[in-house]
């Protein structure tokens, strides 16, 4: 497994903070200085990555397709950027210091970017099992993060297979490629499933229209998390009704880096339990008063707070012994309170 990815600004690693894309798509809708607020957006929200999509609807499409935003070259034509466009926008992520990315949907649009000076590609759950084109990417020896939605196990193997034979550094992104999908096709576990089966970093590309799922993924070892993102709902983009608005996506990356923190596994006492401890846990106490040299029975102890006395654990042992002076009732008892051992 590659212990880390990098590429421009961006280190993928097991044992480094996860990494958040803003899915912008098309919410731009084909205007380049809406484009360039949702990169500036992106940025105050503190996403790691803005990626756009490139379409080339010759180069895509052989028939009309229908989906949910409608026909998709009608769509297309309203809501595409020009090629150049793209260009511009690598350079203004840069400029506003936010990692640029971009989903080719054909080899073409692939080469386009990568003359422009993309520094990694993600790939389309669509592109899965197209592995002519994943190979094509994969010559150009820059890093790829694969979403993995709509495909079987076996068909992500053969994926895998190809990817590993032309020595790609990738990322598998879960995925499940409904707009969006009920929370039982979600599926979180396949994180875990696809890291183990293939010996990869796992990420995951959430289509709800919510933050929830996500940090689950995060609490599940994701080191990617991509979710959609629109400057305003109303607008009324492709991809608007599964897309976080800026507030919602801030949301999302404040509550990512404060899971971060939780995930830890040593279980220690912290200094500030200490002060809780103190008054929290229960000592042993007298239940009435109790003479010097008088034999302890069961009946005589019970247990309550603080916890600053003999502990309630060894309230058993204590059955036997006697009183070393007059203890007063609800006495919190110290070792010294007692002579002896249990009889």
């Amino acid at each position: 497994m590659n212990s880390e990815i990098r590429f421009g600004s961006i280190v993928i690693g097991e044992r480094r903070p996860t990494v958040v894309i803003a899915e912008a798509a098309c919410e731009h809708l084909g205007k380049l200085d809406r484009a360039k607020r949702l990169v500036e957006e992106a940025k105050k929200a503190g996403v790691d990555i803005i990626k756009f999509q490139i379409h080339i609807p010759d180069e895509m499409i052989a028939e009309s397709i229908q989906f949910w935003a409608g026909s998709m070259d009608k769509v297309l034509a309203k809501v595409n950027l020009k090629i150049e466009d793209h260009r511009e926008l690598l350079r203004y992520c840069k400029k506003v210091g936010i990692q640029y990315l971009c989903t080719p949907f054909c080899a073409k649009a692939a080469d386009i970017l990568d003359r422009f000076g993309v520094e990694a590609f993600k790939t389309g759950s669509g592109e899965m099992t197209n592995v002519p084109m994943l190979r094509h990417i994969a010559k150009k020896k820059k890093p790829m993060i694969v979403s993995t939605g709509m495909a079987t196990l076996d068909e992500i193997g053969q994926t895998v297979k190809a990817l590993k034979e032309e020595k790609a550094s990738f990322i598998l992104m879960n995925c499940t490629s409904a707009y969006p999908p009920r929370y039982d096709q979600v599926n979180l576990g396949v994180i875990k499933l696809l890291r183990e089966r293939f010996g990869v970093m796992t990420g995951h590309s959430d289509h709800t229209p919510d933050i929830w799922t996500s940090l689950g993924a995060v609490a599940l070892g994701a080191k990617v998390i991509e979710k959609h993102f629109t400057l305003d709902r109303s607008l009324k983009g492709p991809d608007a009704h599964v897309s976080l608005e800026p507030k919602e996506m801030k949301q999302l990356v404040e509550a990512i880096r404060k899971l971060e923190q939780a995930l830890g596994s040593e279980k220690k006492v912290y200094d500030e339990e200490k002060v809780v401890r103190d008054w929290a846990r229960h000592s042993v106490v007298s239940l009435r008063p109790i003479k010097a040299g008088q034999k302890i029975e069961s009946a005589m102890l019970g247990v309550k707070r603080p916890g600053r006395g003999i502990p309630a654990r060894h309230l058993e042992e204590l059955v036997g012994r006697t009183a070393s002076h007059d203890i007063p009732s609800d006495s919190i008892l110290q070792w010294n309170d007692l002579n002896g051992e249990k009889k």
